[in-house]
């Protein structure tokens, strides 16, 4: 009820199972691929182990996704689906959020694993499997750091001639899956110093563009 006020009690009606249902059969899914996907490698992945491990059909794997590729990929990227991205006032709170629970997710040994088996499978098949790869999960996470980039524009924080995006999620992207994957567990030191690294690069970058303003011969 809003302002006092009082509506007149509709008879309910009982929500069919339907959605609720798939959304839990589809979490199964994804979950079950990214364990598979972890413990096996996408080479010994098959959607028959998947299905089994997810207590579902295998048809039913094959309604939502043509492919064990395509599976894969998107058992890992909707892990990604869960951070975030609401605006936090700055660029680096934002971008502190978003790598903290990107690095939170990467703990998982599912979501690290599987990541980590998608990352060697596209190296091995760029045309194939690391196209897949591009166009979805990389996509999602440089569209993460997109968004936290275009709130900064639009505050006045950062201008738009200042960023390369895709190269700025590059560079995120990769530094946090280079420290989850290959050098160790990132803590909060990392995150610190990825944040200040940024910001310093950020303020540079201002710094340079208002004395090439007011004095244009600048170097």
């Amino acid at each position: 009820m809003i302002g006092g006020m009082i509506s007149r009690a509709r008879p309910s009606r009982s929500r069919g199972p339907g959605r609720p249902r798939e959304e839990a059969t589809e979490q199964a899914i994804t979950l079950a691929a990214r364990q598979v996907l972890a413990e096996r490698g996408l080479s010994r992945l098959s959607m028959e182990l998947v299905a089994s491990k997810a207590g579902v059909a295998k048809s039913t794997l094959y309604r939502r996704w043509p492919s064990k590729v395509e599976l894969a990929v998107h058992a890992v990227a909707a892990t990604f689906d869960t951070i975030d991205t609401d605006d936090r006032g700055s660029l680096a709170a934002d971008m502190r959020a978003g790598i903290e629970e990107a690095v939170r997710l990467l703990r998982e040994p599912s979501t690290g694993g599987a990541y980590a088996a998608l990352l060697a499978e596209s190296a091995r098949d760029p045309d194939g499997v690391g196209a897949v790869v591009r166009a979805s999960l990389s996509t999602k996470l440089h569209a993460l750091v997109a968004r936290s980039v275009e709130r900064a524009i639009a505050r006045g924080e950062i201008r738009a001639e200042m960023v390369d995006v895709d190269l700025l999620g590059d560079v995120v992207v990769g530094a946090v899956l280079h420290r989850s994957l290959a050098t160790g567990v990132p803590d909060d030191a990392f995150v610190d110093g990825l944040i200040e690294l940024l910001a310093d690069v950020a303020y540079a970058r201002l710094l340079l563009a208002k004395r090439r303003a007011t004095n244009p011969l600048t170097t």
